[in-house]
């Protein structure tokens, strides 16, 4: 397709199409609201627009009227303030469905543009405010009829920028073109014969990064697939979006795939399922085995930010790269990729194994495998290796920041977590290490364990080595607590009579004190947890001074590793004290009263 001629053709034959749901959004919507964009957009004469959205629909018109527009887009992977410098750095414009309460640019609300659309900046030479007006009011139409719904002429170079932090963890910068997006859209679309799917698509994932933006827009839109506007990060609220449709896509990544609860209605689900596409890190292979052996459409992709999509599996072990793409190894095996989606040939860190010209096995990345007493040691393996064990749900494997070879940061399953309440730390470590003397070498088994109660993954499932290293180092004394419920009668902590404090938490599986209390027992010590309660009340400003005596201290009950637990905080300022209790459920764990002395 040529320069003059390059652009996308959305296959919604009719104005009342519907382009998504959750809710409903027509093609007239659609066209209306990108043919009002492109008009604000040129008349704020803007040449660079960071887009930060929640809904997909809008994401997408944004995305298409900025391209139209001939604005380049900046993708923000988040809101923190490294990439919010960088997008008010390099942007005039943010354009969101929501308020950006820290931006520093303005930000035109796409959510409200058939509402109300804001004045936009007088450019230079601009026209008269009437002339302007009018081309707000009336917007020219950008799109063009065709045969199979609609023509929107789009530049090839029109380009987007994505923030990764790329193999190295230093941010890379990554630019894609339209011309190379719809070219690995239109593959992946003929590869899987999604034209003559009629199916919604929903997804677990953000459409901020390169996974989301093929699977979430480019695809979805050149198919002419339904979006589900919403993410839906959790199992449940998945489930219930499928329930609502008669044929779906899942666009998700192996963490949500490794959570899936078998209390889910899964006869109602499966046969609704067309696709579930899975990307952003390796799928355990027993989930993988489990999900096929059930007869899941599954397809794994394989790829990054840099390469676009290398590869897809479905039932074979190996890998096959999608037409267009050609595979490089150099000495080290280390895969290099070129296709129409990238700019020539781009060198990954990833190790693969050719079994022939149209396969491969992925054997880790490259700064995945450790030498330790000159033998190699693929942490892919350990981690591939632990995650059979009926204990492990997930796990990330480093060399560790305390020395001494490697480390682990294991999520306990819920068989995990009860062998963890009934035998101890020890037993747990013991089991696992026994199984992966089964399949790797001694000299690759971890020396250090954690057991947080989530892994700290990312939207493309990584963790940081900064999050490995917090992991380590600093040890967990207390739970993190969020405030259920908070009552005072006075503003003013002198005037307080009488002030409380509804706390709630999950005790951590990791807290530092069931190392010796005890080794096969686990429990919270009654000391910790009147610390937590003081600790907790002079963090609120409950308290002052110095405590002069505890009253009525009781310990009634145990408080185990994973309990879910609520503490209670009432300051009586008349009698300077401060009363407490925890509680696990409906059970009574400890309470007492701790008296101040006046302040001076």
């Amino acid at each position: 397709m040529s320069e003059a001629t390059a652009g996308i053709v959305l296959p919604f034959p009719h104005a009342d199409s519907f382009i998504a749901l959750r809710p409903a959004m027509q093609r007239a919507r659609f066209e209306a609201i990108i043919n009002q964009l492109v008009a604000q957009l040129q008349a704020r004469g803007c040449t660079h627009a960071a887009l930060w959205f929640d809904d997909s629909a809008l994401f997408s018109c944004a995305l298409l009227g900025c391209w139209a527009a001939g604005v380049r887009v900046l993708l923000a992977p988040d809101l923190l303030g490294d990439t919010c410098s960088w997008v008010q750095t390099d942007a005039q414009l943010w354009i969101s469905d929501q308020a950006l309460a820290h931006a520093a640019i303005p930000v035109l609300r796409l959510d409200a543009v058939d509402v109300a659309v804001s004045e936009p900046a007088a450019p230079a030479g601009a026209r008269s405010e009437t002339d302007r007006r009018e081309a707000l009011d009336t917007p020219p139409r950008v799109f063009r009829d065709h045969a199979q719904g609609l023509f929107l002429p789009l530049p090839a170079n029109a380009q987007a920028f994505l923030r990764t932090s790329g193999s190295s963890g230093v941010p890379r910068i990554i630019r894609k073109t339209f011309g190379q997006l719809q070219a690995e859209a239109l593959t992946l679309i003929d590869t899987w014969s999604l034209h003559a799917l009629p199916a919604t698509l929903i997804a677990s994932v953000g459409h901020q990064h390169m996974y989301g933006l093929t699977f979430r827009i480019m695809v979805p839109l050149h198919a002419g697939l339904t979006l589900d506007r919403m993410q839906s990060r959790y199992p449940e609220t998945l489930a219930e979006q499928t329930l609502m449709y008669d044929q779906c896509i899942w666009i998700t990544s192996p963490a949500l795939l490794q959570r899936l609860p078998d209390s889910l209605p899964w006869p109602a689900l499966l046969p609704r399922l067309a696709r579930v596409v899975s990307a952003g890190g390796a799928l355990a292979e027993q989930t993988r085995a489990t999900l096929l052996q059930r007869h899941w459409p599954l397809h794994e992709i394989y790829g990054s930010t840099e390469t676009g999509v290398i590869a897809t599996r479905h039932v074979h072990p190996s890998w096959t790269p999608l037409p267009g793409v050609a595979l490089q190894t150099d000495t080290q095996d280390r895969l290099a990729v070129s296709s129409p989606w990238t700019d020539g040939i781009e060198q990954t860190a990833d190790v693969i194994s050719r079994s022939d010209e149209n396969s491969f096995t992925l054997l880790g990345r490259a700064d995945r495998i450790l030498k330790l007493e000159d033998k190699r040691i693929s942490l892919n393996r350990i981690e591939q290796s632990a995650l059979s064990h009926s204990y492990v749900r997930d796990i990330h494997c480093a060399p560790s920041p305390l020395g001494g070879r490697l480390c682990a940061m294991v999520e306990l399953s819920p068989a995990g977590v009860q062998a963890f309440r009934q035998h101890g730390r020890r037993h747990l470590i013991l089991a696992i290490s026994d199984l992966l003397r089964e399949s790797i070498d001694t000299l690759a088994i971890p020396r250090h364990w954690r057991f947080p109660t989530v892994l700290p993954r990312n939207a493309q499932s990584k963790i940081t080595r900064q999050q490995v290293h917090d992991c380590f180092t600093q040890p967990l004394r207390s739970p993190q607590w969020d405030i259920d419920h908070a009552d005072s009668t006075a503003q003013s902590l002198q005037a307080q009579a009488c002030v409380q404090y509804d706390l709630t938490a999950t005790v951590p599986i990791d807290l530092v004190y069931f190392s010796g209390h005890f080794p096969t027992f686990p429990l919270v010590p009654g000391v910790v947890q009147l610390g937590w309660a003081l600790e907790q009340a002079r963090a609120r400003n409950l308290c002052r001074g110095e405590p002069q005596g505890i009253e009525n201290l009781k310990f009634q009950h145990f408080l185990r590793p994973a309990d879910p637990c609520s503490m209670t905080l009432k300051w009586d300022n008349d009698k300077r004290k401060l009363y407490f209790s925890m509680r696990t459920g409906a059970t009574m764990t400890a309470s007492g009263r701790i008296a101040f002395a006046v302040s001076a």
